[in-house]
C-alpha cells in the first residue's frame, strides 16, 4: 500500500497543494462524439464536388514502384481537453482534489508535406504536419475562486509520422482508401493564464487592484514531445495522369501536452490596491490531446 503525504500551502486565497502519490498519472476525458457524427456527410459532400472526366476515370490511380509527393491542408476541429496534475516531481502540485482546468482548443489549420512510395495498392509515406497557433479557452475550479475562472493559452505543434495507406478498387473514377500511422508530436504551449474576476469574496484575498486589475496566475511556457498515432479514411480523385486530389478524415491521438516543472507567477492585490507577486515552483500538469480533422491534399506521382 502506498502512503500519501498531503499538506496545503496558502498564499492569500490562492492555495497550492503538495501530494506525494508515487507513480500515479492522471488522465483526461475527451468527448467529441457529436462532432464525429457530422464527418461522413461532410466527406461525401467534398467528394461530390469533383466530377471526373471519363478518359481520366479509366486510368489506374496507382501503380507499383511509383514515388509520390504530397502537400495539403487540414481543417482541425475543436478539441476538448482537461489539464490536471502530472506525476509528482518533489515540487508543489497546482491542483487539489477534484480540481482541474477544462476547456477547448479552438479550430485551426494544419499544413502537411509528405513523400511516399507505392507498392501496388499499398503506399508507405513519411509525413510532416505543422499547425498554426491554436487558442485554448477554459475554466478552472479552485475553491472560493468564484463561478467564473477563465483560463487561456496558445499552442502550436509539429508532427512527424510514418504512415501506410491502402487503396481499394476505383469506383466511378474515385478510389476509397484507409490509412494509419505512428510517430511523434512536438508542441509548444505558451501564454497560459488563469484569472479570477468574480471571487466568492470580492473584498478578500482575491480582491482587485486599485485600478480594477484582476488577480491571476501565470503558468510557465512549455515545449515537449510525445508518442502520436493516427487513423484516416478518404477518397482519391484523379485530376490528370499523374495528379490525385485526396479528401479525407483523420483521427489523431497527439499524445500529451502540458506545463513543465517551473515557476508560476501568483499575482494578488493588497487592501490598499498595491500588487504583490509570489513565484512558486510546481509539478508538471498534463492533458491528453486528440484531434479530428478534414483533409484535402494534392498528390503527384513520379
Amino acid at each position: 500500500m502506498k502512503c500519501c503525504v498531503y499538506y496545503t500551502f496558502h498564499y492569500g486565497m490562492y492555495t497550492l497543494h503538495r501530494n506525494d502519490w508515487r507513480g500515479m498519472t492522471f488522465m483526461t476525458h475527451i468527448d467529441n462524439r457529436r462532432r464525429i457524427a457530422t464527418l461522413p456527410g461532410l466527406l461525401l459532400w467534398l467528394g461530390s464536388l469533383s466530377a471526373v472526366p471519363p478518359a481520366i476515370a479509366a486510368q489506374p490511380l496507382t501503380g507499383p514502384g511509383r514515388f509520390s509527393l504530397t502537400v495539403g491542408v487540414a481543417a482541425v476541429l475543436p478539441a476538448d481537453v482537461r489539464f490536471v496534475n502530472g506525476e509528482d516531481a518533489d515540487e508543489v502540485a497546482l491542483y487539489g482534489d477534484d480540481q482541474f482546468d477544462t476547456g477547448t482548443i479552438g479550430a485551426g489549420l494544419e499544413y502537411g508535406f509528405a513523400a511516399g512510395y507505392g507498392f501496388g495498392a499499398f503506399r508507405a509515406q513519411l509525413e510532416l504536419g505543422v499547425t498554426g497557433q491554436f487558442a485554448y479557452e477554459g475554466q478552472s475550479n479552485y475553491p472560493l475562486g468564484g463561478a467564473v475562472q477563465p483560463t487561456e493559452a496558445h499552442m502550436k505543434a509539429r508532427r512527424l509520422m510514418l504512415s501506410g495507406f491502402y487503396g481499394f478498387g476505383a469506383r466511378g473514377g474515385m478510389q476509397p482508401w484507409v490509412g494509419t500511422g505512428l510517430g511523434a508530436n512536438r508542441y509548444h504551449l505558451a501564454d497560459y493564464i488563469q484569472r479570477f474576476p468574480n471571487p466568492d469574496d470580492p473584498s478578500g484575498h482575491l480582491r482587485r487592484g486599485s485600478n480594477g486589475e484582476i488577480p491571476y496566475t501565470s503558468l510557465p511556457p512549455s515545449t515537449g514531445h510525445g508518442f502520436a498515432w493516427m487513423l484516416a479514411a478518404g477518397l482519391a480523385v484523379p485530376l490528370g495522369r499523374d495528379v490525385l486530389l485526396d479528401f479525407g478524415y483523420r483521427y489523431t491521438d497527439a499524445g500529451r501536452i502540458g506545463t513543465a516543472i517551473g515557476d508560476i507567477e501568483v499575482v494578488r492585490y493588497n487592501e490598499d490596491g498595491s500588487r504583490r507577486l509570489l513565484l512558486v515552483t510546481i509539478n508538471p500538469t498534463l492533458a491528453d490531446l486528440r484531434l479530428h480533422s478534414l483533409t484535402a491534399t494534392l498528390r503527384w506521382l513520379r
